[in-house]
C-alpha cells in the first residue's frame, strides 16, 4: 500500500515521503480500515514538526483523520466488515490503516463521503466549545479566526440556536461567507476589535469569547467580554501570549479556561459521545448544512497538496483522495 512518512520531524514539505509498505494486519481491538479520503489539519504539521501534544514514532505514517470502510476486524471487535467509519488516529494518510475500534465512528452508509472525513476532529470541537460556552439564545459569542473551519461549524450551529455571533478575520476573502452563515465579521486589520464588538453589540460586550489565535487578538477578545464573562482558549495561532491585568478580571469576575476535545471526550460516558455523534450526524448530514471542500489530491501529489494548504488561499479544506 501506499504512505505518506516520515524519518525526522521537521517541515512538512522536507521531510515527508511516499513508499510502498506492507498492508496492515488487525490486532486484536483494531479494525484495518481502507481509506477513502483523508484531510489535512493543523495537528498534522504539528506532528510531523514534532511539536504535537505527542510525538511521533519514527518512521511514522502522517495523517490523523479519515473516512473509509472496515475491511477486516481483529480479535474482540464487534464492529462490521463494510461499515462506514470516520477516525481520528495515527496513520491517516495511507490507503489502509489499523485503528483501534474505540477511535472509530460508525456513520450511515450514505452519509457524504467529503463530510465525513471531517466529522471526528472540528465538528466535535465546535459542539464541544458550545456545551463549554453555555451561551444561550440571544446571548453574543465572539470567535477568533473566523475563517478556521472550527469558526465556520460553530457559526452554522449556534445560527440554529439563535445564538449571535462575532468573527474576527484578518482579510476579506471570506467575509461573504460568514456572513451568509449568519456572523457579524470584523477584519481586525482594519477595525478595532474592542470598539467594533461595542457598536455591534450595542455596548453590551460578549458573554463568551473562543479563542485560537491568542497574541493581541485573544488579549482584545479578553476586553470585548461581559462582567461576568468567559474566554475559553482552545488553539495557538499565534506564537505571542495573550496579556492581560488582574484588576480586569478580577473586577469584571472574569472566566479564562482552556479546551481540548481530547479531554472533552474522555470526561463522557460512553452513552454521552454516543448522543453527541448522533445529533452531529443529523447536523452535518443535512444538504444545507456547509463544509467546504477547496481540492482533493491523490497520495502522489502531496507536495502540491500541502503547497496549497501553506498557502492559505483556498476557502474549504484539502483532502487526500484514494
Amino acid at each position: 500500500m501506499k504512505a505518506l512518512y516520515f524519518e525526522q520531524t521537521g517541515d512538512a514539505q522536507s521531510v515527508l515521503l511516499l513508499k510502498q509498505f506492507d498492508k496492515p494486519t488487525p490486532k486484536a481491538n483494531q479494525v484495518i480500515v481502507k481509506l477513502l479520503v483523508s484531510n489535512i489539519n493543523p495537528s498534522d504539521f504539528f506532528f510531523i514538526s514534532g511539536t504535537y501534544r505527542f510525538k511521533p514514532e519514527l518512521p511514522q505514517i502522517a495523517g490523523f483523520e479519515g473516512v473509509g470502510i472496515i475491511d477486516s476486524v481483529g480479535e474482540g471487535v464487534i464492529l462490521p466488515v463494510g461499515a462506514l467509519v470516520a477516525f481520528f488516529s495515527k496513520n491517516a494518510w495511507a490507503e489502509y490503516a489499523a485503528i483501534p475500534q474505540e477511535d472509530v465512528i460508525v456513520l450511515p452508509d450514505d452519509f457524504p463521503v467529503e463530510k465525513a472525513s471531517q466529522f471526528t476532529l472540528n465538528p466535535i470541537t465546535a459542539w464541544g466549545l458550545l456545551e463549554r460556552a453555555a451561551v444561550k439564545a440571544d446571548d453574543w459569542l465572539l470567535l477568533t479566526a473566523g475563517n478556521s473551519v472550527v469558526s465556520k461549524l460553530l457559526i452554522q450551529i449556534a445560527r440554529q440556536r439563535n445564538i449571535n455571533v462575532i468573527a474576527t478575520v484578518r482579510d476579506t476573502k471570506n467575509t461573504s461567507t460568514l456572513t451568509a452563515y449568519g456572523a457579524h465579521v470584523i477584519n481586525v486589520t482594519q477595525t478595532n476589535l474592542v470598539e467594533g464588538v461595542q457598536q455591534i453589540t450595542g455596548g453590551k460586550g460578549v458573554n463568551v469569547a473562543l479563542d485560537a489565535v491568542g497574541g493581541k487578538t485573544g488579549t482584545d477578545a479578553l476586553k470585548c467580554l461581559q462582567p461576568g464573562g468567559k474566554l475559553i482558549i482552545y488553539s495557538r495561532l499565534s506564537a505571542d501570549p495573550v496579556q492581560f491585568y488582574n484588576n480586569d478580571v478580577l473586577y469584571k469576575n472574569l472566566t479564562i479556561t482552556g479546551f481540548g476535545v481530547r479531554a472533552y471526550l474522555d470526561s463522557k460516558t460512553p452513552g454521552q459521545k454516543q448522543e453527541i455523534i448522533q445529533s452531529l450526524i443529523k447536523i452535518i448530514g443535512a444538504p444545507d448544512f456547509k463544509m467546504e471542500v477547496a481540492a482533493t489530491y491523490p497520495l502522489d501529489d502531496y507536495q502540491e497538496a500541502i503547497k496549497t494548504v501553506a498557502e492559505a488561499k483556498q476557502e474549504g479544506k484539502v483532502l487526500f483522495r484514494f
